[in-house]
């Protein structure tokens, strides 16, 4: 499967053209990665998106009060870690680890923002896309947190 095709099932890209996707494809790498794969580590520099063509993904954050992490989720075909890497190349807020063996695709953070400043309409929809997907986020994790908080 070509790139491309990965990156049409992907929320980031929705509505770009054919064309624009060719141009995401051109700046892409493809990676396998084994069960137990550490993709990005709590704490460390961002500076790739990744996409799961094939394959699951644990999300785990460390606990303050232990010295335990805690499963936050769990990401699938399709799905992305690392999309604030497009918009600053702050620490990474969760560990991320191949659950499986997965076939992923990294797109550099820095050169897709170049490709952004080439490209002002990809980089007004793909940022869009991201807004929308960080709301969504946040959104779920507002009602979890209300479902996990006790009211006196």
């Amino acid at each position: 499967m070509r790139v491309e095709a990965i990156l049409k099932r992907v929320d980031l890209f929705q509505g770009l053209s054919s064309e624009e996707l060719e141009e995401i494809d051109a700046i892409a790498e493809r990676r396998t990665c084994e069960a137990n794969c550490t993709l990005v580590a709590e704490g460390k520099k961002g500076d790739t998106l990744y996409i799961i063509e094939k394959g699951r993904v644990r999300i785990d954050l460390k606990l303050a009060s232990r010295s335990d992490c805690a499963t936050v989720h769990r990401l699938r075909d399709g799905q992305t870690i690392g999309e604030l890497s497009l918009v600053d190349s702050r620490r990474r807020s969760a560990t991320a680890t191949c659950e499986t063996e997965c076939q992923i695709v990294a797109i550099s953070s820095e050169q897709l923002r170049e490709l952004f400043e080439r490209n002002r309409s990809i980089g007004y929809t793909v940022i869009l896309n991201l807004a929308r997907v960080v709301a969504e986020r946040l959104r779920k994790t507002n009602l979890q947190l209300v479902a996990t908080v006790c009211w006196e």
